[in-house]
């Protein structure tokens, strides 16, 4: 039996171009900041207690959790993809063409936003990246994961049967990487060396009332359940169409689901609060 969701988490729904602060338990939409402003916002990283930092096409801006207002806002590129604050306050934006010469460009900026250094490798598709705690950078490369040195100097590839725009890739506590599949619609977890340790979240495994269709972002809630967010496709009439947020125990057996099909079109990035 499938139980409902109960968890506060911002949801980016990419059809209506929309960020809200939710409480799955009661349906409550805290707030919904309208990201016309901030297109193609993908990326979601919690900074502190108070504040969020989000990652859209042509930078990044910085969000209060609480009310939903925007702090600090960077516009400098297009095409931007991934953002990430590391520990030592320096930021590290992904995306294609940013230093206008082509290909998949990680570019670092200092802690007071200024150029620092910038890598790029040919190629012309990348979706979320992550840093890992062994100094190297996991990017989804559409039907396959690159891990790579800062220099994105290719150090291993991995991938599985059915990858079509794997959207994020994480490296886990115990060495493992989680990834989801895109438009493959399953979750795998992989070995250092790439290969697949567990697959699940397969459309076979699952109530036909899931239907799922495309595997974006992730994140874990403190039991060890795993989070998923089931987009449906692209424009604002998609909300009735399978089940949003899918919930995974420790087992990565299906446990629980919820959407809100009036309020969110297709839900695509992500993160427990």
């Amino acid at each position: 039996m499938l139980n409902p969701i109960s968890c506060r988490l911002l949801a980016i729904d990419e059809g209506r171009q929309r960020l809200s602060l939710v409480d799955t338990a009661t349906d409550t939409f805290h707030w919904t900041l309208d990201l016309s402003p901030y297109p193609l916002a993908r990326d979601l990283q919690r900074l502190d207690e108070e504040r969020v930092l989000v990652g859209y096409d042509r930078g990044f801006f910085e969000l209060d959790i609480a009310s939903g207002r925007v702090l600090t806002a960077c516009a400098r590129w297009t095409d931007v993809t991934a953002v990430r604050r590391l520990a030592d306050g320096r930021t590290l934006v992904t995306g294609w063409n940013l230093d206008g010469m082509g290909g998949v460009n990680v570019l670092t900026l200092d802690r007071d936003g200024h150029p620092a250094a910038g890598a790029r490798r040919a190629g012309d598709y990348v979706r979320l990246m992550r840093p890992t705690s062994d100094d190297t950078y996991l990017l989804c490369t559409n039907d396959h994961i690159l891990e790579t040195a800062p220099d994105l100097t290719e150090l291993r590839r991995f991938a599985a049967p059915g990858f079509e725009h794997a959207w994020k890739a994480e490296r886990l506590a115990d060495g493992s990487t989680l990834v989801s599949a895109g438009y493959g619609a399953f979750m795998v977890a992989c070995d250092r060396a790439g290969n697949v340790l567990h697959r699940f979240g397969d459309a076979a495994e699952l109530p036909a009332e899931v239907d799922p269709f495309f595997y974006a972002s992730f994140d874990r809630l403190a039991n060890g359940h795993l989070l998923v967010a089931n987009w449906q496709g692209h424009g604002p009439d998609n909300g009735h169409k399978g089940r949003q947020l899918l919930e995974f125990d420790a087992g990565r057996r299906l446990v629980g689901t919820w959407s809100a099909p009036q309020r969110i079109s297709s839900l695509q990035g992500i993160l427990v609060v």
